[in-house]
């Protein structure tokens, strides 16, 4: 797929609230509609962007990134929101940057649990997997840019503290929320961090498209069978959290083009 000459960062959040504070950093903005899905163009610091929401779950992730990969044909896409805390070392908002971007309910469902496995793909002879890693040049230079990040303090359940940005394991999938039976398969076969519903299958994309991605998911909630009111509590430091790291990350990007 052709680039742009011009280094373009597509950023996707599911939600509005995930990407609200991306959009207020923006300089140069426009707006514009892809098909009926609207979207926001800028710049941070130095590197074009274009901003959009691609909605919940697997089905609008892919359908969205597609549809804006085949379009603007950026040159890498970054995925920045939110996810539930699997992992009890990721408090509210600390970024995990996905070293590994898993379906967790991809194969067959046993009653020992998941067996994951591979899929027949869209083209002949091609089978797709159950995991896809970050392009490699993104994610060392998202770790090397996390030695200039000063993140803003947080506060949750009346504690203060600085949330961290840390490699980590990402699964996705429809499910809001799951079983303590899911929760303890999930830990013994994938052991993730970060639990939410759309990466993957962005990521799937990215994969299948030749588009360099990489994923950045703030903790909200811990994960849990019905998230909903603890996750409404928290899920906008967990969104603020994301954003302020992308936008750290994506004007990194774009001074590291500039200087090279």
């Amino acid at each position: 797929m052709a680039r742009n000459e011009s280094p373009l960062t597509l950023i996707l959040g599911a939600m509005p609230s995930e990407i609200r504070v991306i959009k207020e950093r923006l300089s140069y903005k426009s707006e514009g509609k892809l098909e009926c899905f609207p979207y926001m163009k800028g710049k941070i610091g130095k590197q074009k962007v274009v901003v959009g929401v691609t909605g919940v779950g697997v089905t609008n992730g892919a359908m969205v990134s597609a549809l804006f990969i085949h379009h603007f044909k950026p040159s890498e896409l970054i995925v920045s929101g939110t996810g539930s805390r699997f992992n009890p070392r990721i408090r509210t908002g600390d970024t995990v940057i996905s070293s590994k971007t898993i379906h967790h309910t991809a194969g067959t469902l046993t009653a020992k649990g998941m067996i994951y496995r591979k899929v027949r793909g869209p083209l002949s002879d091609q089978m797709t997997h159950w995991a896809y890693p970050p392009d490699s040049i993104l994610f060392n230079l998202a770790k090397r840019a996390i030695k200039s990040y000063e993140p803003e303090s947080v506060t949750v359940d009346k504690e203060t503290y600085k949330p961290k940005v840390l490699p980590g394991v990402v699964t996705a999938s429809d499910l809001f929320g799951v079983s303590q039976a899911k929760i303890n398969d999930m830990k013994k076969k994938l052991d993730p961090d970060i639990m939410e519903m759309e990466s993957a299958a962005i990521a799937q994309v990215c994969h299948q498209l030749g588009t360099p991605h990489i994923v950045f998911r703030a903790g909200s909630n811990r994960t849990q069978v019905n998230p909903g009111n603890a996750y409404r509590k928290v899920s906008q430091t967990a969104a603020s959290a994301a954003a302020r790291w992308t936008i750290h990350f994506v004007r990194y990007l774009g001074e590291m083009r500039a200087s090279s």
